[in-house]
């Protein structure tokens, strides 16, 4: 079991995955590795097999449910489009455990974006003149499809570099140009008031402009941006 938890912090889905499925295969009653199994399949972008798992652990209906699995089925959900099932399962887990859990601080898209001015106009001078060559997008999420041009990122993403960093020549093929993407409930999700939400963009918008600014992520880590 703790192979399969070291493989899913380190991003290493595919290892992690067989090492959960090898616990199960032990112990079918495993909780903890069914619970690790599904979140890696979503992180895996395997939607639908993740929906099928988490939603196999769902308590009978006279129990209550474990706040853990309400939340990662509401993620799982989500990635899959269904925002509003989503945000009713978030909320089930914020009842349940509102310390771990808090419900996502929802914005209207005017407001977002007036959060996200305000934090465009705050960064430092390097990064807003990016900004001129780069524009920030918003999106609700990412998408599979995305993931097959940035392999790297899960559903879970906060925000995404797309296109060509600074000194290479080769355009990138993502058919979005050079831009970087902001994923709204994402980031609202990672902050449980406005303000923490406007450091989770801030902090995001300074990582992906570090990208196109041509630093890796061991660049940004020195540089604090990781």
């Amino acid at each position: 079991m703790r192979e399969g938890e070291e493989a899913l912090d380190a991003g290493e889905f595919e290892l992690a995955l067989d090492r959960f499925d090898a616990v199960l295969a032990h112990d079918p009653q495993h909780w903890g590795a069914a619970l690790d199994r599904a979140e890696t399949l979503h992180l895996l972008w395997r939607t639908p097999e993740a929906l099928g798992a988490v939603t196999a652990l769902r308590p009978p209906e006279e129990e209550e449910d474990d706040p853990d699995r309400a939340e990662l089925e509401g993620r799982v959900r989500e990635a899959g489009g269904e925002f509003a099932a989503a945000d009713r399962l978030f909320a089930e887990a914020a009842h349940l455990d509102p310390e771990q859990f808090p419900e996502p601080t929802r914005l209207r898209a005017e407001d977002f974006r007036a959060i996200l001015d305000e934090v465009l106009a705050s960064l430092p001078s390097p990064i807003r003149a990016a900004v001129t060559e780069v524009p920030v997008l918003v999106e609700a999420k990412p998408t599979a499809a995305m993931a097959e041009h940035a392999p790297h990122i899960t559903p879970e993403v906060l925000g995404l570099f797309v296109g060509t960093p600074v000194g290479e020549k080769l355009r990138s093929p993502s058919g979005y140009g050079d831009v970087v993407l902001l994923f709204q409930r994402n980031l609202e999700r990672a902050g449980a008031t406005r303000e923490e939400v406007a450091e989770e963009i801030r902090i995001t918008l300074l990582h992906e402009y570090g990208h196109y600014l041509g630093f890796d992520e061991e660049g940004l880590e020195g540089m604090g941006l990781q």
